[in-house]
């Protein structure tokens, strides 16, 4: 069952990647300012504000099952509709469209893998779980670029595109649906949605920390490549550069969720991680120093937060609770992902410099250490955190 969450977590991540490593390709040949191409971001993590928490609950009561397929033909149906699109008004509404499937996956995934996994193994399958995003950026920073390059900006859309057709088809087929028939109720959206002021004050910051950490982070990736292409890197060196970002999540990821599982102190992790990456970002623009040294320390810096992240979450929650603590922390990250590319991109227009937009995502960055630092005061031996 762990494939098939990362196959339908990985249709989210290339829907959510496709446009960074073809922005600069996108904003020349529309004609975009830098606050639209951000806006492509944005828009995109938009819709997560309003089904988050209502996809979790709806995937509580219908099933994680027919929640992915309808998900997954949004995400196909937004994407083509984004590379068909001549301009920003057509290509920005295809975004939103697939952002309200690929959003929605985004919470019904680690839903459904703390269902399956307790203790010991929690930890290792959000590991594994929050490898598909590092590697769909990967993939699309070293690929997509060279792509729009050479066969136009459009033929990364409708491979991604294809991609979540796939995924569709196959989890469609060999997902169990047996899992899912064993408690359906109607979902009392209403009711739940209220819950949510119930929920602790821990919770609540471990949200607002997955939010700053989204802001910086995605920030970073959307705008990384433009950067280096600006600074006479090639499409490709400079989408190399970006994926760096992710490289470590990919393989130190799992082994981070393995040893968490064993000694705690998730919150360690979290702090450490989010200042030397702050650090990191913030030298960028500033030193000489090879891009590639600064790319893989920005890179074991970042992968030090996402699973921490999400293993804290049943730790501070009770079984039922943690598809609305999941919910919560999925929505505050997309106002993260809303806020941080497009604040950026309008920086730009005005300061016509990256300078000022990294030093941005250095300080998202060290607000994330700060909150990590502050829940410390909320934990207990008990939490092992």
């Amino acid at each position: 069952m762990l494939a098939l969450i990362f196959m339908l977590t990985l249709a989210f991540a290339f829907a959510f990647q496709v446009i960074p490593p073809i922005l600069t390709f996108v904003v020349s040949s529309l004609g975009l300012t830098h606050g639209q191409a951000g806006a492509l971001m944005s828009l995109f993590a938009l819709p997560g504000i309003f089904v988050s928490i209502p996809g979790g609950i709806l995937a509580k009561a219908y099933g994680t099952k027919h929640v992915g397929i309808f998900s997954l033909a949004l995400v196909f149906a937004g994407t083509i509709l984004s590379g068909l699109a001549d301009g920003f008004m057509l290509l920005a509404f295809g975004r939103v469209i697939a952002g309200i499937g690929a959003m929605t996956i985004a919470i019904i995934a680690p839903q459904a893998l703390s269902s399956w996994f307790e203790g010991k193994e929690l930890g290792m399958a959000m590991g594994v779980f929050h490898a598909a995003l590092p590697l769909a950026v990967i993939v699309a920073h070293n690929s997509f670029g060279r792509l729009a390059e050479s066969l136009g900006w459009r033929m990364p859309l409708f491979i991604s595109a294809g991609y979540s057709l796939i995924a569709l088809v196959v989890f469609s087929l060999f997902y169990p649906q047996e899992m899912d028939e064993r408690d359906w109720t109607k979902p009392a959206l209403a009711e739940n949605l209220l819950a949510i002021k119930t929920l602790n004050t821990p919770m609540w910051l471990v949200a607002l920390i997955w939010l700053f950490y989204n802001a910086s982070a995605i920030s970073y990736t959307t705008f990384a490549s433009d950067y280096y292409i600006a600074e006479g890197y090639s499409v490709g060196f400079s989408g190399f550069l970006t994926s760096l970002f992710m490289l470590a999540s990919l393989f130190v990821g799992p082994l981070i969720g393995s040893f968490i599982d064993r000694v705690g102190r998730e919150l360690y992790f979290i702090a450490a991680g989010a200042v030397s990456m702050a650090i990191w970002i913030f030298l960028v623009p500033r030193v000489g120093w090879n891009p590639l040294i600064l790319g893989v320390l920005i890179g074991f810096s970042s992968v030090m937060i996402p699973t921490p992240v999400f293993s804290t979450i049943p730790r501070f929650l009770s079984h039922e609770e943690s598809g609305l603590g999941f919910g919560l922390a999925s929505t505050l990250s997309n106002i993260g992902i809303l806020v941080g590319p497009f604040v950026v991109g309008i920086v730009y227009d005005k300061l016509q410099q990256h300078q000022t937009g990294f030093d941005l995502m250095a300080l998202l960055a060290l607000v994330v250490a700060g909150l990590a630092i502050f829940l410390q005061r909320f934990t207990t031996e008990k939490t092992m955190l």
